[in-house]
């Protein structure tokens, strides 16, 4: 039987009878890596052999152990660890049950999120994370939960998960990755209506276009999470653009989820420049979508944003179905982030019919949860409808309060459009009440706040994920 001599350069490799060893190390048992883990590290760190080798070993050395033809002894092991930023348990050989376990959980991770089993994805995937997983293994895991998370509406900690994910990938270069993470980050960044989402998804988008070979599903998201974006943002026509890009690059993909999202997007930004007819098809096309994949919360973003284009189209009696079906699917779902959105337009629908007690009571629990979830947007939102109900009643100094409350939150959070609009709309009801010189003041400072906007829209509630 052969056995194992060690090398001058720390390497163990087989030979035939044992001889003595002529280097200062002695012999030294090989130490079992993956094969291929050793060059992978080094590429993906960007090194040639003789960086990795340095002074300490040659470059042959290294090259026995990539391809295989040597084991490397411990020491070496820890230089070439130390080298390319690895840790030494990311070279180290799994037994073939452990591989298989682990590779096992990761399949059932993105199965149950092909289901749309958020709940239990993320179960799976927490568990997972509990695991000493290698570095690749880990920010892909990060990444599949961060996803399932931010689905479900949780955007802080799905927002962080592909943070995490992100710095590995831009880590070891790797663009695509890179890509779609930033294209998670945007869609936590937005659900929270944070300022900061466009450069993310901006950012996403010129990530993506230097892949050389980009395939469409990240094309898709990539366009789809900036027409979010701009839907936030109340860019209608940056919106639609977006959004016809992601439908152009999936032409032939089956993804009836993202297609689903896409026509919600286009539904509200068509909406919103007053093309009816635009919207409702696609609205309609969405709702089908969402109904034939049973995905819940999706469908109850949809009716959300249906029946606010029916409520702004006069149509108020139609409106309420749709509503209140979007606060039962919020509830059925047991998601609590984002049904202020319902909330608050529950409350519009009120005003419209005039019952300014249960109006004041939706725009208040809405408030409260956006408080909780700690969302500017949201939470100005839920500020400016109380203002708006109070000025219907003529209890003008509650609607200066709820309006100047609505300010600061939304100066803090450096939401310039959103302050220019809420100025806009401040201005019309001092309007109404013949402050004319207060109007002005704040028309004044709504034009010079941001671009010129339509002034006699209210706030939208975007509902995109």
């Amino acid at each position: 039987m052969s056995a194992v001599v060690s090398h001058p350069g720390g390497l163990s490799a087989p030979h035939g009878p044992e001889k003595a060893s002529s280097g200062r190390r002695g012999r030294r048992r090989g130490v079992e890596i993956r094969p291929g883990s050793a060059r992978q590290a080094r590429l993906e760190a960007g090194l040639s052999l003789g960086q990795v080798a340095g002074n300490q070993i040659s470059r042959t050395a290294i090259y026995f152990v990539e391809t295989g033809k040597a084991k490397p002894s411990m020491e070496t092991l820890e230089l070439i660890a130390e080298r390319t930023g690895r840790p030494v348990e990311f070279f180290l050989a799994k037994t073939g049950a452990d591989d298989a376990a682990l590779l096992g959980g990761v399949a059932d991770l993105e199965r149950l999120i092909s289901l749309n089993d958020l709940a239990g994805a993320i179960v799976a995937g927490d568990k997972l994370l509990e695991l000493k997983l290698d570095l690749d293994t880990q920010a892909k895991v990060r990444h599949l939960v961060a996803m399932a998370y931010l689905r479900q509406g949780h955007a802080v900690i799905g927002r962080r998960l592909a943070a995490a994910a992100r710095a590995h990938y831009e880590r070891i270069g790797d663009l695509l990755m890179t890509a779609e993470c930033l294209c998670s980050e945007a869609q936590g960044a937005f659900l929270m209506h944070d300022p900061s989402a466009l450069a993310l998804a901006e950012g996403a988008l010129a990530t993506a276009r230097a892949v050389k070979a980009l395939p469409p599903t990240t094309e898709v998201r990539v366009w789809g999470t900036l027409g979010g974006v701009h839907t936030t943002n109340r860019n209608w026509p940056a919106a639609i653009k977006a959004y016809e890009a992601a439908i152009a690059a999936g032409d032939n993909l089956q993804d009836l989820r993202r297609l689903s999202l896409t026509y919600s997007g286009l539904s509200l930004s068509y909406q919103e420049l007053g093309q009816l007819t635009q919207a409702t098809h696609y609205s309609q096309r969405a709702v089908a979508i969402h109904e034939a994949l049973n995905d819940k919360l999706s469908l109850a973003r949809t009716e959300n944003n249906l029946g606010i284009l029916l409520l702004r189209a006069g149509e108020t009696a139609a409106a309420r179905p749709h509503l209140e079906r979007a606060l039962r699917l919020w509830d059925e779902s047991g998601v609590e982030t984002g049904k202020a959105d319902v909330l608050i337009s529950l409350a519009e629908l009120a005003l419209a019919e005039s019952r300014f007690g249960l109006a004041v009571e939706l725009a208040r629990d809405g408030l409260a949860r956006a408080e909780q979830e700690n969302a500017p947007g949201r939470i100005a939102d839920g500020h400016i409808w109380l203002g708006r109900i109070a000025a219907a009643q003529d209890q003008d100094a509650e609607c200066d309060a709820e309006f100047a409350a609505a300010f600061a939150v939304l100066e803090t959070a450096g939401a310039t459009e959103r302050i220019s609009r809420a100025r806009a709309h401040y201005a019309e009801i001092l309007e109404s009440r013949g402050d004319l010189v207060g109007a002005n003041r704040q028309l004044r400072q709504a034009l010079a706040g941001a671009p010129p906007v339509e002034y006699g829209a209210p706030e939208s509630r975007v509902a995109t994920a």
